[in-house]
């Protein structure tokens, strides 16, 4: 065998032999969260993604209503500084009178409930001109970016097929979703759920009972700004 020869089969050798970097040891910080997924995600669960075993990115698309209006928690050293902050932010919502407002998780979240006979025409799926009066309080809020988490469920009555009701649902709640996303910045917290008729507030057994089901309810939860101003004794609410 010739020299030439013998240092060309070597260096083949030692090519097959080098190790090949691990693709999942790259990029495996995913991002935490996808602000615009929550509408196309409405209702439903994207597949989780995970850029390796040991780190996994969550989207909050992925989970549950009732989950996402529990996070982020409140440390129980915060929990009365947040109340009394969400407490009288439900308050100054409430003097608008254009909507139902309640508190939920011990007071922490606010829940408004806005009739979509006031949001759509029947069987629409546009937002009326005069939708903007009742919904650019939450579009306000979502201003004061790590301040609020606001989710947007939408419901129907149960006139209709299930799947009739699931896409307009759907299309309700991503007319709202588009409008209050208007003119953010990208990082805001925004989510939406289309529930159709599956979760109605009282029996579909009368034209008054049907309109209380036909709703929008948006939850307005203490985001990480908030939180973090709690711990520091800073949180003031300001009209």
């Amino acid at each position: 065998m010739s020299v030439s020869r013998y240092i060309y089969l070597l260096l083949v050798v030692g090519l097959l032999t080098c190790s090949v970097p691990d693709a999942g040891a790259q990029n495996i910080f995913g991002r935490l969260k996808d602000k615009l997924s929550g509408k196309s995600a409405a209702g439903e669960r994207a597949s989780k993604k995970k850029s390796d075993k040991s780190v996994t990115a969550i989207d909050p698309a992925e989970l549950s209503l009732d989950e996402n209006v529990m996070l982020p928690r409140v440390g129980d050293k915060q929990h009365k500084a947040v109340a009394d902050y969400m407490g009288q932010l439900a308050k100054k919502l409430a003097s608008r009178k254009l909507a139902r407002i309640e508190l939920t998780r011990g007071g922490e979240v606010v829940v408004a409930t806005i009739g979509t006979d006031q949001l759509f025409a029947p069987n629409d799926t546009v937002l009326r001109d005069n939708a903007q009066e009742f919904l650019r309080p939450y579009a306000d809020l979502l201003k004061q970016v790590g301040m609020y988490k606001i989710i947007v469920v939408c419901h129907t009555d149960d006139t209709g097929s299930e799947n009739y009701t699931d896409r307009l649902s759907e299309a309700r709640a991503s007319a709202v979703y588009d409008y209050l996303l208007k003119n953010q910045l990208e990082s805001v917290d925004l989510l939406s759920y289309a529930l159709g008729a599956a979760e109605p507030c009282v029996p579909n057994d009368s034209r008054d009972n049907r309109a209380k089901n036909r709703r929008v309810e948006i939850y307005v939860v203490p985001d990480m700004l908030i939180l973090e101003m709690a711990k520091s004794d800073k949180l003031q609410f300001r009209n």
